[in-house]
């Protein structure tokens, strides 16, 4: 979790470590990134790392949030008591909106390489099992689509299984 120290920071500091930390994890998977190209490319200290975050995992937990947190607020929707149509719309805004805002290469990263690590913050997110079992279809849907998978083809895959699943 990142620190109130963090929190607290002028915003054009805390935009300079965003970018560093987007630039970052857009460009290498967690397993590679390095604190030292950040702290380069943000402009501060290593020790000013160390005082916003705990490790690099708390700080790619951090942006991830972040950036899921923008394009959802881009892109406001209610999917309480949502129909299939409204799963699919939601996951094809977020595609779309993920490319539209510079975040695509990042979310291919999150979606693919660093799968273990974004799948906790898909987990804060579901509180029932259908609502776990379809977050899981879309995530699912997404990384296809990041992977290469023909969006089509995932899309029609996805609004079946939700037909089904929310019979």
């Amino acid at each position: 979790m990142t620190t109130s120290t963090f929190t607290r920071l002028k915003s054009s500091k805390k935009e300079a470590i965003e970018q560093a930390l987007l630039q970052e994890f857009s460009s290498y998977p967690l397993s590679e990134a390095t604190v030292s190209r950040i702290v380069e490319g943000a402009g501060i200290s290593r020790g000013a790392f160390y005082v916003y975050f705990s490790d690099l995992k708390d700080a790619y937990l951090y942006i991830c949030r972040e950036l899921i947190r923008r394009v959802h607020l881009s892109n406001p929707g209610n999917l309480d008591s949502a129909t299939p149509e409204k799963y699919i719309e939601a996951v094809k805004t977020f595609v779309g909106s993920t490319e539209a805002e510079g975040y695509m290469k990042f979310f291919t990263r999150a979606f693919v390489d660093n799968a273990k690590v974004t799948q906790e913050i898909w987990r804060e997110q579901a509180a029932s099992p259908i609502a776990w079992a379809v977050s899981l279809l879309c995530h699912e849907t997404i990384r296809s689509i990041y992977n290469g998978s023909d969006a089509k083809e995932c899309i029609e895959r996805l609004r079946c299984a939700l037909s089904k699943l929310l019979a």
